[in-house]
């Protein structure tokens, strides 16, 4: 009787952490869970950033669940809701190292998990002053990825040559022309004003 009681309690904590277990094993070698993480050992964006985009773009769980394993399994920088891409690089498909079952496990539990209670989003600057002409620099008309990761860095601090690459600007750069147009830099501003609430 022992035994199967103490089997049954074993299976049930297995199946009642296998999300955190799933999230353990396979996804903090990239994402930390740390308050205050060592930035020059990051590998992916902190988990905690990650939620809280996710969150503020998505507060039904389902539609975020949904949202969240098309990109662990189809990664694409139009999806990304997050800049820092352009500092971590876009992240590689899952396909193969989750199945569908372990997907949905550590996706329901990232969601009901993070961002912890006691996560402090980063400040974000007044973007009223923010405007087409201030990042159109050499003045023809368009923001060029060169112009828009400049201002990104030096917006926020960062050294140009921490960017691994520029994968943002293909978010925003809504035509896929290589370059952002008034009406692209409109709607950027616009959707950033929003989530500030502003």
């Amino acid at each position: 009787m022992k035994k199967i009681l103490l089997s049954a309690l074993v299976f049930s904590a297995i199946y009642a952490n296998s999300g955190e277990e799933i999230f353990k094993t396979k996804c903090m070698m990239c994402h930390t869970t740390q308050k205050e993480p060592t930035k020059a050992n990051l590998i992916g964006p902190p988990i905690n950033e990650v939620m809280f985009h996710i969150k503020e773009s998505f507060s039904d769980k389902k539609e975020a669940i949904a949202f969240m394993k098309d990109y662990i399994f189809n990664p694409d920088p139009k999806k990304a809701l997050c800049p820092s891409i352009d500092k971590f690089g876009i992240m590689p498909s899952q396909k193969g190292i989750l199945d569908e079952k372990e997907a949905n496990e550590v996706l329901e539990y990232l969601f009901d998990t993070f961002p912890t209670s006691d996560f402090k989003k980063r400040e974000r600057k007044d973007r009223r002053g923010i405007t087409f002409e201030k990042l159109d620099k050499n003045r023809d008309g368009f923001i060029s990825p060169e112009e828009f990761i400049e201002f990104r860095a030096k917006r926020n601090n960062i050294d140009v040559n921490s960017f691994k690459a520029n994968l943002f600007f293909k978010r925003v750069d809504l035509n896929n022309d290589g370059k952002m147009d008034r009406e692209e830099f409109e709607k950027m501003r616009a959707l950033r004003m929003q989530k500030q609430g502003r």
